[in-house]
């Protein structure tokens, strides 16, 4: 009984783990999809988050947060 209940168990999670892969590779593709505008909207706005993170004295992290920030974008410059 016990075993039965870790399959169920297991097989949840790697249905909550497919279902996340599949949310991602969904709003990545939408993200994709930005004009060339859009994504030079996108990029000012996290140069700005950046800029005022380090002036806030985030140090590191800041770097982090952009890398972040430029990714959601979607876009290759």
């Amino acid at each position: 009984m016990l075993t039965a209940v870790l399959r169920r168990a297991s097989a949840a999670r790697r249905l909550a783990g497919a279902a996340f892969c599949f949310g991602l590779a969904f709003s990545l593709a939408a993200s994709a999809a930005l004009t060339p505008e859009q994504c030079a909207l996108c990029w000012q706005d996290c140069i700005a988050r950046f800029e005022q993170c380090r002036a806030d004295g985030g140090g590191s992290a800041c770097f982090r947060e952009r890398q972040a920030c430029v990714n959601a974008c979607g876009c290759r410059g």
